[in-house]
Formats: C-alpha cells, structure tokens, sequence
C-alpha cells in the first residue's frame, strides 16, 4: 500500500502568506514591514558579562549593573503595557461569555483600538484638502496666476 499525501488545512503553496499577513476577516492587521525590524541577541548577558569583567569589577557590582532588556531587543506593543491587562482581560472575559460573537463585544474591541494607538479617519473639509493640496504642490503654484493672465489673451479653439 502507497502513503496517502497528508491532508493540511493551508496549502504549502501559501505558507508564506500565512506567516506574513492576516486572513481578511481579523481585526488586528499583522504589520509585515516591522518583522524585519525585530531582533534578539542571544549572547547580550554574556557579552555585557564580560566586558564588565574586563573592566575589573567584581562578580557581584557585575550582576547588579546587567539591565533586564537589550537595547537593541525591539519593544514590545502598548497591548503588552501593564495599563493594558485588565481592557484585555475584559474583552477576553466578553468573549468567553458571549461564546465568541464579536458583534457584542464591540466596545472592548473599540477600547482595545485606542489603546494600540489606532483612529478613525476624520472626514476633511474642502478647504483642509485644498491647503494640502497646495501644500504638496508647494513652489509649482506660482505658475497659476501667470497661467490664468495667459489664458486671457491667448484664445484656445
């Protein structure tokens, strides 16, 4: 008898794509530019370690002048704050009560989403959009009023 091919919910074809991004239906969208920033090195005690040493220091003032996180360890999100845990723990409890439907739990997400830092779009009015657009546009707007004196005495047909 041959070995069947085992069966996976996600195609290799689209690993990839599971790693890097978020299924169209999850409120938290993953920030695939930020993966590359990530970095943890392994030998930072040991190499801060030793160059305490070096310096003659004793094994003691060594260990209390170690600090608890690598400078160059990315920080973690405001969702991982202590002032987070207990917005998370309430939409957590939310779910858990409400059998997972999202439509009631609404204002935790909501809570959450300020917290991380998100805003709704602010409609802009016509005269914000037209000082951004000038703003963009910046030096090029002189050409405006010599264009609409040009235009005067010049007839298109």
């Amino acid at each position: 008898m041959a070995p069947s091919i085992p069966k996976v919910a996600i195609p290799p074809e689209k690993w990839t794509q599971a790693v890097y991004s978020t299924p169209d239906s999850c409120l938290a969208k993953a920030e695939a530019q930020k993966l590359q920033a990530m970095s943890f090195n392994p030998s930072y005690f040991s190499q801060a370690y030793t160059q305490c040493l070096g310096r003659g220091l004793s094994h003691k003032d060594c260990v209390a002048s170690l600090t608890d996180v690598d400078s160059k360890m990315t920080p973690s999100g405001p969702l991982a704050a202590s002032a987070a845990s207990p917005d998370i723990s309430a939409a957590i409890a939310c779910i858990g009560e409400n059998g997972g439907n999202p439509e009631r739990c609404s204002t935790h997400f909501e809570a959450l989403s300020k917290l991380a830092g998100y805003k709704e779009e602010v409609k802009k009015s016509s005269t914000e959009k037209a000082s951004e657009f000038c703003s963009k546009a910046g030096w090029n707007l002189l050409a405006v009023p010599v264009l609409y004196v040009g235009m005067k005495f010049i007839k298109m047909k």
